[in-house]
Parts: C-alpha cells; sequence; structure tokens
C-alpha cells in the first residue's frame, strides 16, 4: 500500500491556473519596475539577456513558482524569436526590480517546434526536478542522516544534474539510521525516506541551484492584509483526511526479535496520537515502510507521517498579491500571517508562491496550509 501522502508530490509540470485576475490599483509601467530574464548554457556561460529594459524580443508575460521545494515551474512569452539560441537545459535565471541575485532559476523543458507562429512560449521547471533524473544505488549502517544525504548529493546527484553541492546547506539531523538499503530508487524518493525519517526537515534546490536540506522553518516571515498587500482570500478545512492511529508494514516477513505483532505478518508495530483519538474518534491506517530494514528507524518514519495527518488540514489562497506595492520578495520558506475580512486571522505555512509579470505589474498569489 503507498504511504498516505505519496499522491501529493510536486512533479514537473506546466505552470497552469495561477490565478491574478484583474488588479484593482493602478499599474506601474514595467520600465520602471524593472526586471530581467538571464539566460546560460549547460557550462553556465551567459548567452543573452531580455527584460523590461530590452527591446529584441520583448518579453509579454512571464510567470514562475517558489515552492516549499525550492523554484518550480516557470514559463514566459515571447513576442518575437529571441536573438540568441533557447534551447533544452538552458539555465533561465529571473531578476525582479533589478535585483542582482536572481529570484528563480530553472532550466527551459519545452520550446516551440519549427513552423509555429508567433508569440513563442517558453516553459520549464526548477533544478529539483532534476533529483528525479539519477538512481540511488547504495547501502548505508549506523550514519547519521545528514551524511548519508551528503553522500547522495556529492557522489551521485551534483556529477550528474546541475545542482550544486554545498556541504553547509545539508545541517545535521541527530538521528542515526542503523540500517538503509537503497536499490536504484530515484535521489528524490531516497532523500525523502530519509526527511521523513529525521522527523522535521526539507529538503529542496534554491535559487543559486544548491541543493539544501535543513529543519523546517515554522518562524512567520510575512504579515499580508486584505486590501492592503492583497485583495483576495480563500480558506478551506478537510477533517476527512484525518488518521489517528497508523499500523506500519515492511517489505520483509517479521520473526522473532523484530517487534512484530503477529508471528509471520510483515506489520511491525503501530502509532497513534491520543489526543486526535479523543477529538475526532479512532480514524485507522496502514502504511508501508520505505526501503528502511530496522524496525526502530520505520517506527520513527512513521510518527512524522502520523504528524502530518493526525489533524484536519486548513488550506488558504491568498490572490492578486501586490508585489509592486512592496517590491520585496516573499519566498516559500516559514509561515505568513494573514489578516482577512473581519479581522479574521491565520498562520499558515506557505506552500506555494507565483509571480506573474505583465501589462498589469507583478502580481502573484500564495498557497498555504497548516
Amino acid at each position: 500500500m503507498p504511504r498516505i501522502r505519496e499522491g501529493e508530490r510536486y512533479r514537473e509540470g506546466k505552470l497552469l491556473g495561477i490565478e491574478v485576475g484583474i488588479p484593482e490599483y493602478a499599474p506601474a509601467d514595467l520600465g520602471v519596475i524593472g526586471f530581467k530574464i538571464k539566460f546560460y548554457d549547460t557550462l553556465d556561460n551567459k548567452i543573452g539577456e531580455i527584460g523590461s529594459d530590452v527591446k529584441h524580443a520583448r518579453i509579454s508575460q512571464a510567470k514562475f513558482e517558489l515552492m516549499d521545494f525550492g523554484c518550480g515551474s516557470f514559463s514566459f512569452v515571447l513576442d518575437d524569436e529571441p536573438p540568441f539560441d533557447l534551447t533544452f537545459r538552458t539555465r533561465v535565471d529571473i531578476h525582479l526590480y533589478f535585483d542582482e541575485v536572481a529570484w528563480f532559476t530553472g532550466f527551459v523543458q519545452d520550446i516551440p517546434q519549427p513552423g509555429e507562429r508567433k508569440p513563442f512560449v517558453f516553459e520549464g521547471f526548477g533544478f529539483f526536478e532534476q533529483l528525479d533524473w539519477v538512481q540511488v544505488d547504495a547501502d548505508y549502517q549506523s550514519e547519521e542522516v545528514s551524511d548519508i544525504v551528503k553522500d547522495i548529493i556529492e557522489n551521485t546527484v551534483a556529477p550528474n544534474t546541475q545542482i550544486i553541492y554545498n556541504a553547509a546547506k545539508i545541517e545535521a539531523t541527530g538521528y542515526t539510521v542503523e540500517d538503509a538499503d537503497f536499490y536504484l530508487i530515484k535521489a528524490k524518493d531516497a532523500i525523502q525516506q530519509l526527511a521523513d525519517i529525521a522527523q522535521g526537515f526539507e529538503f529542496g534546490v534554491d535559487n543559486v541551484r544548491e541543493f539544501y536540506f535543513r529543519p523546517i522553518d515554522t518562524d512567520t516571515k510575512y504579515e499580508l492584509w486584505t486590501g492592503k498587500q492583497f485583495q483576495y482570500l480563500n480558506i478551506e478545512e478537510n477533517p476527512h483526511t484525518v488518521r489517528n492511529r497508523l499500523y506500519v508494514k515492511v517489505g520483509l516477513i517479521q520473526g522473532e526479535g523484530f517487534g512484530y505483532i503477529k508471528e509471520g505478518s510483515n506489520c511491525i508495530g503501530s502509532v497513534e496520537d491520543a489526543v486526535s483519538i479523543a477529538t475526532y474518534g479512532v480514524r485507522e491506517d496502514v502504511i508501508s515502510a520505505p526501503d528502511v530494514l530496522n524496525v526502530d528507524d520505520a517506527l520513527q518514519w512513521a510518527a512524522q507521517i502520523l504528524a502530518e495527518v493526525k489533524d484536519p488540514k486548513i488550506k488558504a489562497k491568498v490572490v492578486n498579491v501586490l508585489f509592486d506595492k512592496t517590491r520585496t520578495k516573499i519566498d516559500s520558506v516559514g509561515k505568513a500571517r494573514i489578516t482577512g475580512h473581519e479581522g479574521s486571522e491565520y498562520e499558515l505555512k506557505i506552500e506555494k508562491v507565483a509571480y506573474s509579470i505583465s501589462s498589469k505589474g507583478i502580481l502573484g498569489s500564495l498557497e498555504l496550509k497548516s
């Protein structure tokens, strides 16, 4: 049986459904606001740039997403052919308000085909997606989680992708994995399992292409008010996903000494949350542990899954964020305090920030969750 949240993984995809609507404020002149998109080949040689201050191949629209795993999807529309070659794996750095540091970096994956008429649409994704391109085949015994992650990134991921290894951005977890066997498993999936075992850790690829593995930031980073920084707010709560007692299975049939529930079964134990059970009643499910053979490691992993599903999920979408008013980057790190109509207040984790550049100015939306 797949793990509970397996279907929620973000995958490579086109940037669709970003709702920016019609702004109710006077948009600034893009030439004054300023933005640049810089392009690099796979050897990191700059091949050109286009933006609001460049006349050739003017951009009529650009969109990009910052996700809880780093840079997500992006797209841009050119009114004419670019004066340089834009092809697969061309690196794209997006600088808003002429910031020297890119707000987003990704690589081109979809290009116009020969014979297509203008305007020309280019689409791509952040370098996080390249973690799906390489397979991990390694065993680890009695190693700290971060040391395993460092080995995977340094020796498997970095040599075969455009992702950069920076040991300083892979933080220690304080948890030692007794026995982990990864056999031809995608690097993204292997690291996800390690993050779950460590509990409270996240990973991704940032706006300078460096891989990170760090504790989830729970600090409130931003405060937004309806009618001031944004225009619309939608809140949803879903109690149907609550699960508060999880039975944990592993791939091998267990015998004596493995803490089995039933001899000859592959169920090694269960985890539960008493407060959630008292509030919502018993809601059980069965989960299958990943490629971790040690019972203690598997139960540690299950405790992290339980923490994510024991309470109802609250989701919020903030629409028409007026970036032009502050010209300040909102990143997908930490939480945002949102004040809605009539003073209703929520503190939620930022899951996605979508930016949209057009003749209306620079607008966007936020997706948040509990």
